[in-house]
Order: structure tokens, then C-alpha cells, then sequence
């Protein structure tokens, strides 16, 4: 395949050759490498944007992570690298040969001549610096590796000063994640310890660059999660000083707006080991005990994590009792006592879990939760009567199907009463104003789940639902009671015109389309021919509305 100025013209659209013309012109088209048929560039741009170029034997293809590339488009920088690319001959490598074994690779340097061998590696670490600072520790060198390099790719990737918008946003943790790259070949190349201090330091510049990057895809939390691997990693492989690194990870944990090393424990406790746990729990616990007094909603980031540490130390040390100790210092809402209570019943201790919840129950706002978890216990001791009060106490605070069906579930044979207690409570609520508000919302979604479509239909009429409510309910209603539902629908279709964009006037049409038939059931089919005459009277401006009236091909 040749590739020439007029195929590249081809492969774009005319806006966007004229633009990519103008980019290589400028020189905007940056460092410009072929690997075999391949050929990658970065451009330039609004952003800097990363280019590949594939050259096959049917023809040239181009991606780029800008968000017009990404979609699929021959983009003005992949016209801008082509440009560039030509300009340097537009060659590509063919290789019709397998590639060398390692083996075959072997036996060839031992054959080489030894200065020959010296230059090769020489010019190959003037390039890598990771294979210099290997030859330099291997020649003795003890302080062999500078940072200096790595430490100003990452600041030059992540640190910014300006938004980055969500169109650029994916360039930009691209270019982010290229410079945790380098960092992670050191874990690999034996420079561990390295890694380790530019791990921290693009978690460092990371935090402080978080709020001036769009992250709505995650990319953020996608790049620390990444330069938290690699610090671990590098833990692992290296040689830290496990007291220091207790101290740096626990003021980083503190210090971070992200979480960062939230969980040094049980991630690190193997790096840390006995010398670094101990000093970890000594300073968690002076923490801990500085810590004012809980208030209600007190979640500020740096009690949740001296918290959360405290428990896992608590925990490891002394199981259930270590870990309600700690839990218990601070009750101040249903939900602190909902997690001691957990923690009890999962060790099998329900009764004094049931004495927590009758603590919160009494102590705080009614929390459905420790009333759920409440029942539970006592259907595990058989005592499915208070289960019940319980849950019928859920059901009145908000009742709703699923606090129905989980009385119906905890009651078993005993539900008939209950349900007749709960019908009669939902009956008793005063009837909605209006037939289209909320009103008997509950009472009919819980008849028509039983299949008691008519009863359902007489409690939405004395005392209304939702309009969603009532459209499912017409339709059930409809197989017996036709005529009752066509008001419902039509009603429906008109409030799907109101919203005027298309999609709501193809579920209108579709909605005018399920009423034709109620009509022609009902022998009223003039009737709807009247009604679909007004409607595209009332609506006649709507062009868009009358296409898709036309596509469901109604009068």
C-alpha cells in the first residue's frame, strides 16, 4: 500500500484535511515513530492528543484520543501526523520473517565482538535511563538511580493549572497514565525504592490537580487507584523502613480529600510487619483518643479514617468484643447501632444484638433498618408475632409494597389477619383531592400485584394514584372493562404531546395506537376517528407529532 497526499484527502472530511493542513504546517505534530507498519505521533492541539496510524495492504487507518477520533473519524490529527509522516518519506517496515527467539537472540551476542556488544549498550542507555542506572548499579555505583527524570514527567503529565473539560479529560489521563508507566518499570528494573517516593509523589500532585479535571468517567479515580498499586507493589519489592512508612501512609491518609490509603490495613500489614503495625496502632490510637466527642452527621474526612483504621486494629486484635469496643464510644444515630448490632448477630450473639436495637429503637428517630434486622432475630427464636409488630411498625411509618411483602414474608400462615389490618390502614387514608395525586398509590399497587384488578380499580376511583399507577392499571383493567380504560390512555397520550420532542410523541402514538383497539372493541370506532381528527387539529404546528401520527398509520 502507497500512501499519498490524495489517499489521506480521502480518508477526511474536507473541514477536517483543510484543519489538519494547517496544524502540520504550524509544526504542531510532535515526535513522529514507526514500529514495523505502525506509526504514532502526538498533535498539538486544544490538548495535546496522542495519533496512531495503521498502514495495511488495503489501506491506511487512523485513531486518535481526541473526541472526534475516538468516535471512529479520520480527525485533523491523524491528517496533521499523516502529513508528517509523508513529509518523512511514509515508509513502513515489512517484515516477512518470524521474529528472533530469545534463544537464536542469545547465541548471536555471545558471538559478538565485545566492543561492539559496549557501543550497542552505551547508545541504548543514552535513551533509557533505566537501563543506565541497572548498568551503573551493576558497576558498583551505589546511589545509581536519579529521579530527576521520571519525577518531571509526572509533574509535567498531571500538574495543571487551568480546567480540563470532559473532552479533554481523556487525553490528559492518557498522558497520565504513560507517566505511571515509567514509574512502574522501576518496581520491575530494581529500583523499587525509587518507585516508591515517585509513587507518593504522583498521588501528591494527583490530589492537588483532582478539582481542575472533569472526572465524570472516572479517570481520576481510575489514575490513583493505579498509583496506589504501583506504591504497594514497590512496598512489596523494595526495602522501606517500616516505621517511617507507617508514619507517611497514616499522615496521607489523614491529609487526603480521596481516600487515599484507606485501607493500609490489611492491604500494607504484610510490608509493614511487626515493627511497622505496632507504630501504625500507636499512632492511630493517639488519634483516636484526641477525637471530640461524636455529633450527629459529624462525618469529616479525617474521623472516618482514623475511625475505620481504629475498628480494623480493634478487630484484628480482639475480634467481635475489639471491634464493638471501639464502636460503642461513639453511638450517636440508629445507624452506629445498627453496625454494633450486626456485628453480633453475624457472631451468633442475637440477644445482645436485640438489646442494641432496643437501645437505638428507644434512643434515636425510628430507623427501619433496626427494625428489619430486629425481626430477623426473632424469627430466628420463633417468635413470629413480635417479628411481626415490628415490621407492621415499618409498614405504617412508610408503607409501601415492599414493606407489605416483607410482613407478608416474616407472618407466613398468619398473614391473612395482617393483611386485613393492613388494607383497612391503607383504606382509612384520606381520599386524594385530585384522581391523578398520589392518593391510594400504595392500596392499588399492592391489590394489583394480588391480581385483584377490580378491587384496585375501585380504590384508585375513591381515592386516586399516580399517573403511572393508573396507566398500569387500565391496561389490567382493560381485558374485562375496556371502556374504562380508554379515558386513562387518551389521557396519557395527550400529557406524552405536552412534553413536544420526539420521543414522547412516539409513545404517544404508540399510546393512540393501544386505544384504537379499546375503541374498535367497544364498537366506537368513529368515535375515534373524531378524537384523532381533534388531535391533529389541536396540534396541527407539530409537524414532528403528525410524522410519527402518519408512521403508526392512524387517522
Amino acid at each position: 500500500m502507497v500512501v499519498t497526499r490524495s489517499a489521506v484527502r480521502k480518508l477526511a472530511d474536507a473541514k477536517s484535511f483543510e484543519r489538519g493542513e494547517r496544524y502540520f504546517a504550524a509544526g504542531q505534530v510532535k515526535r513522529v515513530t514507526l514500529n514495523g507498519s505502525t506509526v504514532s505521533a502526538t498533535v498539538d492541539g486544544t490538548r495535546t492528543y496522542r495519533v496512531r496510524l495503521d498502514v495495511t495492504p488495503t489501506g491506511l487507518s487512523g485513531r486518535c484520543s481526541c473526541p472526534y477520533g475516538m468516535d471512529g473519524a479520520f480527525c485533523k490529527h491523524c491528517v496533521a501526523a499523516s502529513l508528517a509522516w509523508l513529509e518523512q518519506g511514509g515508509e513502513v517496515a515489512e517484515s516477512r520473517q518470524k521474529p528472533l527467539s530469545d534463544k537464536r537472540l542469545r547465541l548471536f551476542l555471545r558471538g559478538c565482538d565485545q566492543e561492539w556488544l559496549i557501543e550497542q549498550l552505551m547508545t541504548a542507555a543514552k535513551s533509557d535511563h533505566l537501563l543506565r542506572a541497572r548498568l551503573a548499579a551493576a558497576a558498583g555505583h551505589g546511589d545509581a538511580f536519579d529521579d530527576r527524570d521520571v519525577r518531571e514527567r509526572l509533574e509535567r503529565a498531571i500538574h495543571i493549572h487551568d480546567f480540563v473539560d470532559y473532552a479533554g479529560a481523556y487525553g490528559y489521563f492518557a498522558h497520565v497514565g504513560d507517566a505511571l508507566d515509567e514509574v512502574e518499570k522501576l518496581v520491575h528494573g530494581g529500583f523499587a525504592d525509587a518507585a516508591i517516593i515517585l509513587a507518593e509523589h504522583a498521588l501528591e500532585l494527583l490530589e492537588s490537580s483532582g478539582e481542575l479535571v472533569d472526572d465524570s468517567d472516572g479517570g481520576l479515580s481510575d489514575a490513583i487507584a493505579r498509583a496506589e498499586e504501583i506504591h504497594l507493589a514497590a512496598c512489596e519489592a523494595g526495602s522501606p523502613d517500616p516505621v517511617e512508612l507507617a508514619e507517611r501512609l497514616l499522615t496521607r491518609a489523614l491529609d487526603s480529600a480521596y481516600e487515599v490509603f484507606f485501607d493500609v490495613l490489611p492491604d500494607y500489614e504484610e510490608v509493614l510487619g511487626p515493627a511497622g503495625v505496632a507504630r501504625l496502632r500507636e499512632l492511630v490510637e493517639e488519634a483516636w483518643q484526641k477525637l471530640p466527642s461524636k455529633k450527629p452527621n459529624d462525618y469529616s474526612g479525617r474521623r472516618l479514617v482514623i475511625t475505620h483504621l481504629m475498628e480494623q486494629l480493634a478487630e484484628s486484635a480482639g475480634g467481635t468484643n475489639g471491634l464493638v469496643e471501639v464502636l460503642a464510644r461513639d453511638v450517636s444515630s440508629a445507624y452506629d447501632v445498627l453496625r454494633i448490632a450486626e456485628r453480633l448477630c453475624a457472631d451468633g450473639r442475637d440477644d445482645e444484638a436485640l438489646t442494641w436495637l432496643d437501645r437505638g429503637l428507644t434512643d434515636f428517630d425510628p430507623d427501619s433498618r433496626l427494625r428489619d434486622l430486629a425481626a430477623e432475630i426473632h424469627v430466628r427464636a420463633g417468635r413470629r408475632n413480635q417479628a411481626g409488630e415490628m415490621l407492621w411498625a415499618n409498614f405504617t411509618a412508610r408503607p409501601t409494597l415492599d414493606s407489605y411483602r416483607a410482613l407478608r414474608q416474616v407472618t407466613a400462615e398468619d398473614f391473612p389477619a395482617w393483611r386485613e389490618r393492613a388494607l383497612a390502614f391503607l383504606a382509612d387514608a384520606p381520599p386524594a383531592a385530585a384522581p391523578w395525586s398520589r392518593g391510594r398509590s400504595t392500596l392499588v399497587e399492592i391489590l394489583l400485584a394480588e391480581d385483584e384488578v377490580g378491587a384496585a380499580w375501585q380504590a384508585a376511583v375513591d381515592g386516586g394514584c399516580t399517573d403511572g399507577l393508573w396507566l398500569r392499571l387500565a391496561r389490567a383493567r382493560a381485558a374485562s372493562h375496556p371502556a374504562d380504560a380508554i379515558p386513562v390512555l387518551l389521557r396519557a397520550a395527550e400529557q406524552a404531546i405536552e412534553l413536544r420532542n420526539r420521543d414522547s410523541y412516539q409513545v404517544a402514538a404508540r399510546l393512540l395506537v393501544e386505544t384504537k383497539a379499546l375503541f374498535t372493541r367497544c364498537d366506537r370506532a368513529e368515535d375515534f376517528q373524531e378524537h384523532m381528527a381533534a388531535v391533529r387539529h389541536d396540534h396541527r404546528t407539530k409537524w414532528a407529532l403528525r410524522q410519527e401520527l402518519d408512521r403508526a398509520r392512524l387517522p
